[in-house]
């Protein structure tokens, strides 16, 4: 009986054992609530957060701090609710730091566009008190640049001396044991260097010597001033009046205008004043005229009226001409060059510089903006063909340069609306530009090869010439005219 009571009695299997433990667990305690708090320091600075990518920055490096407010539309941007603090909707940060020998940092704000849709937050927890502060912070990424060392002077300067003293060697060997073609080759050099704008007062070079040895004793070398007023005046260029004492004296206008006034006083400029006086548009195909004649007629100086008409028709003229089909072939002495343009029919002439003040459309019919004709004298258009056509026929290379020279010259006796300021003459040589058909670099070297200094325009200046921001302003130039002139001087010409 016992051995079968213990052979009943079986072992419970683990899946008929109770889930729960026989003993009761202790129980964490409750902790108080959280206190949830939003921090806004209004005077004060904000905490950063700050990537580098690619960059590990030193971590004694000091970082100053700039700020300035923020763009209006970029404060638009900003979502304002009770969690944004004020400070940083309303200014932008900016660390910089060159304490580094030879990297500059600097960290910005909004690198990425995703960063104006986020808030960043640091919270700060008291388990004593049982409260969480939370404080935004601004979001900023730290880039660095290596420093531009600027070179020394002193080794170029050595290094060219160097040079200079190598060639002075390798001349003088030339000159005293060289062949005929060689030494030949050095006089060719010296005579271009006396060509060249040399530095005033610099001694002569080893080339110079021989060449000027070689001279016969009898003839004397044209000095370098004399050299440059020979190449000034054998340019396509109006001559201009070196002794003026005024920009004015420089290029006259009885000098620019074939017969002078007499030429001014037949340039029919009552359709212009009618039409100013009546409040009517005056309607021309010239930028550079409808953008002046206003204020030029409004000023009550009759000539200055007239040579606003007389640039009309010499920019009528220089659009009229048409190019030359082939020529430079023949032998014959009215045979066209390359680039060579040919002048109209005489009454096609007269119709096109006669309806000068008109627009595209009623130009072709020779009738100005008023409806009257205004037909220019044959005295005025053999006075144009003998000054800018020497040829009878046709225009060449050099005389379309010298036309257009003209006009710029002449388009600086056209004040601004303000007038002119201090010792010079000035003008905008964009309109120019449109009207004669050329580049901007083309017109800017032709004010340069008058003398005037293109340059931008003054911010003292804005108002006068119509420009708005500081980035308009490094778009535009405005040609100067000041005495004493100073031309573009004769390059030297690099060794081969």
């Amino acid at each position: 009986m016992g051995g079968d009571h213990l052979a009943e009695k079986k072992r419970k299997r683990a899946s008929e054992k109770h889930d729960r433990p026989s003993k009761k667990p202790a129980l964490a305690p409750v902790a108080p609530p959280v206190k949830v708090q939003f921090v806004e320091n209004e005077r004060g600075m904000v905490p950063i957060i700050a990537s580098t990518p690619g960059l590990t920055l030193p971590p004694s490096l000091p970082l100053t701090a700039y700020t300035k407010p923020r763009e209006q539309q970029k404060r638009r941007s900003q979502k304002h609710n009770a969690t944004t603090s004020t400070d940083i909707a309303q200014s932008e940060l900016l660390l910089q730091s060159s304490a580094h020998p030879k990297i500059d940092f600097v960290g910005k704000e909004g690198e990425n566009e995703l960063d104006t849709l986020w808030n960043h937050y640091a919270a700060v927890y008291d388990p004593d008190k049982a409260t969480l502060q939370l404080v935004e912070m601004r979001r900023m990424t730290v880039r660095g640049c290596v420093r531009r060392v600027p070179r020394k002077e002193s080794s170029d300067q050595e290094e060219e001396e160097a040079a200079k003293t190598n060639w002075s060697q390798r001349t003088a060997l030339t000159s005293a044991f060289g062949t005929k073609q060689s030494i030949k080759a050095i006089q060719s050099l010296a005579e271009n260097a006396l060509l060249s704008n040399s530095a005033p007062g610099s001694a002569p070079t080893a080339a110079e010597n021989a060449l000027l040895s070689s001279l016969p004793p009898t003839s004397s070398s044209p000095s370098k001033t004399k050299v440059q007023a020979e190449i000034q005046a054998a340019k396509p260029l109006p001559q201009p009046d070196l002794s003026a004492t005024q920009p004015a004296q420089v290029y006259t206008i009885d000098s620019l205008v074939p017969n002078g006034a007499s030429t001014l006083r037949q340039m029919p400029i009552r359709e212009w004043q009618e039409a100013i006086g009546a409040g009517e548009p005056v309607l021309s195909s010239s930028r550079f005229v409808a953008h002046r004649v206003d204020h030029v007629v409004n000023s009550g100086n009759k000539t200055l009226v007239q040579l606003l008409r007389f640039i009309a028709v010499l920019i009528e003229f220089a659009r009229c001409l048409k190019p030359s089909r082939g020529g430079g072939g023949g032998a014959g002495s009215t045979s066209m060059a390359a680039g060579s343009k040919k002048l109209p029919p005489r009454e096609d002439l007269r119709r096109i510089l006669s309806g000068a003040p008109a627009t595209t459309s009623t130009a072709a019919e020779g009738t100005s903006s008023s409806g009257k004709t205004a037909i220019l004298p044959d005295s005025l258009l053999d006075a144009l063909r003998r000054k800018f056509v020497p040829q009878g026929s046709f225009l060449s290379k050099s005389d379309i340069t010298f036309l257009h020279t003209t006009i710029c010259a002449l388009s600086l006796h056209i004040p601004p609306e303000t007038g002119f300021s201090g010792n010079e003459l000035a003008t905008d040589p964009a309109d120019l530009r449109d009207d004669l058909r050329l580049d901007y670099m083309t017109v800017q070297q032709y004010f340069r090869e008058l003398g005037c200094k293109v340059e931008k325009p003054r911010e003292s200046e804005f108002a006068k010439w119509g420009v708005k921001s500081k980035v308009e302003a490094g778009a535009r130039r405005i040609a100067r005219l000041r005495v004493p002139v100073e031309f573009p001087k004769v390059s030297r010409g690099g060794r081969k």
